[in-house]
């Protein structure tokens, strides 16, 4: 039997005016390099294996609908301490039924559960 899993590449649209705050928040809050820049995207690298890239277009949806799409689980290895610096950059959290974490909605729409980088679950 093969084995599926997940790729290290993701892909976000959000609407061009978005681009200066999304390059604030992944390189300034989480520390992620802008590997690479095109006119209309830009790409992170988050953690060692995962790339985001954010392609830039006016027919992005609106960030409620964003909510509705894909959360991913980011690691921290002190998820308190970057918790703290997400919510000075002004981000808010959102209220989910899960309150062991913290879940919040970057800049740009992609919403994350932030855990401890030894975290399995």
């Amino acid at each position: 039997m093969s084995v599926t899993s997940l790729g290290e590449n993701s892909k976000l649209t959000v609407l061009p005016s978005e681009r200066e705050q999304i390059r604030k928040f992944y390189q300034e809050v989480l520390g992620c390099p802008l590997i690479s820049e095109t006119e209309r995207a830009d790409f992170f690298r988050i953690g060692n294996n995962f790339n985001l890239g954010v392609v830039y277009e006016d027919s992005a949806l609106s960030m409620s609908d964003r909510m509705k799409s894909i959360w991913l689980e980011l690691k921290a290895d002190h998820p308190e301490e970057l918790k703290q610096k997400i919510l000075a950059f002004g981000i808010t959290e959102i209220e989910y039924f899960d309150k062991a974490h913290f879940y919040f909605q970057a800049p740009g729409g992609q919403v994350f559960r932030l855990v401890g980088a030894k975290a399995s679950t």
